[in-house]
């Protein structure tokens, strides 16, 4: 996993900055365990480890995974890949993906990949260029 983990008791987030793209899927879909407002930003307990497993799922860039320690599902690719463009222009992927950037190979299940070629972290978007939304 990458990024920053946030530990809870049946579940661990983990969330990287540098995949975000502020779509605010977990803020709209669990306030009590994501909200910017307050440090630390999220709180895995603040609800059952299933409704923040789900919630994390519909986070389009990836920024957020998890560790189920309850026994749960471990998230699972969406098969067949999935490729689309948002209302931003911003190209929503989802499936069994490993990303080439620069030296780095990011493996995960669901990338924001920049749309309008002005990204600085091609082939993900950073909000730098038109896609900004």
């Amino acid at each position: 996993m990458r990024g920053k983990q946030y530990v809870g008791e049946s579940i661990d987030v983990y969330y990287d900055v540098s995949l975000c793209v502020h779509a605010a899927e977990c803020v709209r879909g669990l306030p009590d365990v994501f909200d910017t407002k307050r440090k630390p930003w999220i709180l895995p307990d603040g609800a059952e480890a299933p409704d923040v497993a789900t919630v994390i799922e519909r986070c389009p860039s990836g920024a957020l995974q998890f560790v189920r320690k309850d026994g749960g599902d471990a998230e699972t690719p969406d098969v067949p890949t999935s490729v689309k463009l948002n209302d931003w222009q911003q190209i929503e992927v989802r499936g069994d993906l490993h990303i080439e950037q620069g030296n780095d190979v990011i493996s995960t299940y669901r990338a924001t990949l920049c749309g309008c070629g002005q990204s600085e972290k091609r082939p993900i978007c950073d909000h730098s260029g038109a896609c900004k939304g």
